[in-house]
């Protein structure tokens, strides 16, 4: 019997554990104990690249990364706290995961290395450890760091050799994961024109959309970025921080994920949207069928928000609202931005595969 595994069944922590590359260990360690059931209510090990991405909802730029483990570590969460509330009790519940990269048959690129994380209602806890040794050795040193990080951030022991990251959430964003608000507002807003993203990174075309909204609606804008997005984890504490802390204007931070939840929190606002938002939106393959695109599209009508749509470059062209075929109902609540006021060929995703190249390069090294 493990003494450490005793003590934290001995505490009202629950959890939902994804590890994939290594530290499965930490499981058998748990569940060869007596008292296991009080806090293991699920395991999985995504240990293939699909398996990881299905869980994921996105394929992700690293599988062993630090926002790869926050991001499995949140979809723990979001899994340990519906299995909790079924069972009536979801006080204490917690997310865990560990992604690693250990030394094996293969040649491995870049250093050995596992990243950690726990999320909670409160907390998004994370840590890197870098390992050395055969795959024995290094399965050892995993497994003591993964029980490290696990007692101290569930306040079990204090005693930690590997340091750890952790990020409190603003009381505010813990009631939007927890569905608790819709939607709130780093500073004072109306709602009335919203430019709606993910802003991983935000960028100068981003900051220049929504001056031209501006100044061709007379509305003062905002961002809008949903902490919930469908088919993926919530957006961990430490995420939300950092995009917030790109802005200077004002940022509503919401769980409304579709531009129907946005109009219906925000009715008769203007969303300012660029050419492949508006191609979504009209997308059959988002919907049941078509009469469910039409029902939806007309629900927006209804709620009278309207379209600012942006052109963009697209396999060299520069692509505006008057080169689409939408739907007659969606195309009537749109309005197009001639490209004398805006045409910016910037992206997040390319910005986002820079840095992701980047991250790779360092982890190599």
């Amino acid at each position: 019997m493990s003494d450490r595994a005793a003590q934290l069944h001995a505490n009202p922590w629950r959890g939902v554990f994804y590890i994939t590359g290594g530290g499965t260990e930490l499981i058998s360690e748990m569940l060869t104990t007596p008292g296991a059931s009080r806090t293991v209510l699920e395991v999985t090990v995504p240990y293939a690249h699909a398996a990881l991405t299905a869980l994921l909802g996105r394929t992700p730029g690293q599988s062993c990364s630090a926002p790869t483990a926050r991001a499995m570590a949140m979809a723990a969460f979001q899994r340990a706290h519906a299995l909790g509330a079924a069972e009536g009790d979801d006080a204490h519940v917690f997310g865990f995961a560990c992604t690693a990269s250990l030394a094996s048959d293969r040649e491995k690129r870049g250093r050995h290395r596992a990243y950690i994380a726990v999320q909670t209602d409160w907390d998004t806890h994370f840590a890197e450890i870098a390992l050395a040794g055969d795959r024995a050795e290094e399965e050892q040193q995993l497994v003591e760091a993964l029980w490290g990080v696990l007692m101290a951030t569930l306040h079990t022991s204090e005693i930690l050799e590997h340091p750890f990251e952790s990020v409190r959430a603003d009381a505010r964003w813990r009631d939007i994961l927890l569905g608790n608000a819709p939607a709130v507002v780093t500073e004072e807003h109306d709602g009335g024109l919203l430019l709606s993203g993910s802003f991983n990174p935000l960028h100068h075309g981003h900051e220049r959309m929504l001056d031209v909204a501006e100044q061709v609606t007379g509305r003062h804008g905002a961002y809008e970025l949903s902490m919930v997005n469908p088919d993926k984890p919530p957006l961990d504490y430490h995420e939300v921080g950092a995009r917030l802390a790109q802005f200077n204007e004002p940022v509503w931070l919401t769980r409304l994920p579709t531009f129907i939840e946005k109009a219906a929190h925000f009715p008769g606002t203007v969303f300012a949207v660029g050419i492949d938002t508006i191609t979504r939106v009209d997308a059959v393959r988002y919907y049941a069928d078509v009469r469910g695109r039409d029902a939806a599209i007309a629900e927006l009508a209804r709620y009278s928000c309207e379209f600012l749509v942006f052109g963009r470059v697209d396999d060299d062209q520069f692509v505006q609202l008057d080169d689409l075929e939408l739907s007659p109902i969606l195309r009537g609540i749109c309005k197009a931005v001639p490209p004398y006021l805006f045409r910016e060929d910037v992206s997040s995703t390319a910005l986002r595969a820079q840095r992701e190249e980047a991250d790779l390069q360092s982890s190599l090294g």
